[in-house]
């Protein structure tokens, strides 16, 4: 779980968690490469902030390498419009074989996961953002 950033501290807290849902049995934190795999976020916002933001959060997700390997953008972007709730939920969902299946040496098939949730109104991106580091992950 990490805290979502406000500019004005009288809009928080809010905070933000980011889960890997197994697309192959425990553990987690090992998937396959040639099927889909969930990332799903939960955040939730204090009641002044869910009352005033307006516009919507951006949700993305990325991976970077630990050893040779792609460092990207994993899954679309997702779009979630702000109702004035104080808690959502959205998946970002990768596709399969996004990834390379079972590397060779020297690349390891092993990623560290970011997601980062984004708020933007009137088609820009504001200063509330909130990013969930990990879990490290081994996709092959």
């Amino acid at each position: 779980m990490a805290d979502i950033q406000f500019p004005n501290i009288l809009l928080g807290p809010g905070t933000v968690t980011a889960t890997v849902l197994d697309n192959n049995g425990a553990p987690a934190t090992v998937l396959e490469a040639d099927q889909q795999f969930t990332i799903r976020v939960d955040w939730t916002l204090s009641a002044l902030a869910a009352a005033l933001l307006g516009g919507q959060m951006l949700l993305a997700t990325y991976v970077e390498s630990i050893g040779a390997g792609p460092e990207q953008q994993v899954g679309p972007t997702v779009t979630v419009p702000l109702d004035g709730s104080t808690a959502y939920t959205a998946d970002v969902v990768v596709p399969a074989t996004t990834l390379p299946n079972n590397p060779a040496p020297p690349a390891s098939g092993v990623y560290k996961v970011a997601t980062v949730l984004t708020h933007q109104n009137f088609g820009a991106i504001t200063d509330v953002v909130g990013v969930v580091e990990g879990p490290v992950l081994r996709i092959g």
